[in-house]
């Protein structure tokens, strides 16, 4: 599977740039949460916007404009009622086909050798689970496979933070904190909405074991 080449370095990371990113990392919701991600660091600098843009992989450019197109197309029904109803069933389901093939497409840019599951994640940030430790700063390629046909996010992080894990965590002994530095907009909107449907799904969850504990 090709890989971006590492960006070009001229200088070494500036540190009075971590407390900014550590006040960045606040900016949106933060749902703890596992899912699987692809995380790989890289050297050089943080790439400007259009430098960022061409390191992006084709399927997660595809990804995040067909989510839109499926969003655009299911608003408008919503005016027309019950008229609507079969028309936006029929959308639904293409829409789920082309999730389906999605999925598989984005399945190839998963890399075994930088394979790890999130601890966290929001729209300015995320804390995963590492083999290895990383020195604050160092600046990451983050590939986030999100659930329930959510998605998936390409976005460049620096860490800010390395903390040793529980001791039987002995697998992956280290939880990374990064904050985010580059990602689409869309992107980033798509992040918060997943991390918010978690939420839903969380709550959803406590509810009904409080009621299920309540019956007994």
């Amino acid at each position: 599977m090709d890989k971006p080449a590492d960006l070009p370095s001229t200088m070494q990371p500036d540190p009075t740039l971590l407390p900014l990113l550590q006040e960045q990392y606040h900016d949106y919701f933060v749902i703890e949460h596992r899912i699987h991600a692809n995380i790989r660091p890289i050297q050089g600098e943080v790439p400007d916007a259009g430098q960022f843009q061409k390191m992006i992989p084709e399927p997660f450019l595809m990804a995040g404009e067909l989510a839109a197109l499926d969003r655009s197309a299911l608003k408008p029904l919503a005016k027309l009622g019950e008229m609507a109803e079969e028309l936006a069933l029929y959308l639904r389901a293409q829409a789920q086909k082309i999730d389906i093939m999605m999925r598989y497409i984005l399945v190839q840019q998963d890399d075994p050798e930088y394979r790890c599951f999130t601890h966290s994640y929001g729209g300015s940030a995320l804390c995963y689970h590492s083999k290895v430790p990383l020195e604050p700063l160092q600046l990451i390629e983050v590939k986030l496979f999100l659930e329930q046909s959510d998605g998936a996010v390409y976005c460049l992080a620096q860490v800010i933070d390395c903390i040793a894990a529980a001791p039987e965590a002995d697998k992956e002994p280290f939880l990374i904190k990064a904050t985010i530095c580059q990602i689409r907009d869309e992107d980033r909107e798509l992040i918060v909405r997943a991390s918010l449907h978690q939420q839903s799904r969380q709550l959803k969850r406590k509810a009904e074991l409080r009621q299920a504990s309540g019956n007994l």
